[in-house]
C-alpha cells in the first residue's frame, strides 16, 4: 500500500520504474506521546494501533529514526506522533502526491 503512491518515472524507452520516495522530518510536537517498551513490537501493529492504519508504521521509523527493520527494540523509549495530519501533508507535498 505504501508503494501505490510511489511516483513512476518512464524512461527513453517506454520502461516503468518507481522513484524513491522522500520521508518528511518529523519534529518533535507538544502533542506527542511516549510508550517504552517492553517487549519487541511490529511498527506496523503500532501503528494500527495508534492510526487505525498499519501503513503508517513509516511515520513511526521516521520519527524515531529507525532504520532497517520493522521491529521496536526492547526498553526503547518511543516517540509517538498524534497529529499526523502535518506529516501526511508534508509527504505528499515533497513527493508530489
Amino acid at each position: 500500500m505504501r508503494y501505490k503512491s510511489n511516483p513512476i518515472k518512464i524512461n527513453s524507452k517506454g520502461k516503468k520504474s518507481m522513484t524513491t520516495i522522500i520521508m518528511p522530518k518529523i519534529k518533535p510536537h507538544s502533542s506527542d506521546s511516549f510508550v517504552v517498551m517492553v517487549e519487541k513490537t511490529r511498527l506496523d501493529h503500532l501503528a494500527y494501533k495508534f492510526y487505525k492504519n498499519p501503513n503508517y508504521w513509516w511515520i513511526l521509523a521516521s520519527a524515531n529514526d529507525i532504520k532497517g527493520t520493522m521491529y521496536t527494540e526492547l526498553g526503547i523509549q518511543l516517540r509517538i506522533p498524534r497529529d499526523i495530519s502535518y506529516i501526511l501533508a508534508e509527504f505528499n507535498r515533497i513527493n508530489g502526491v
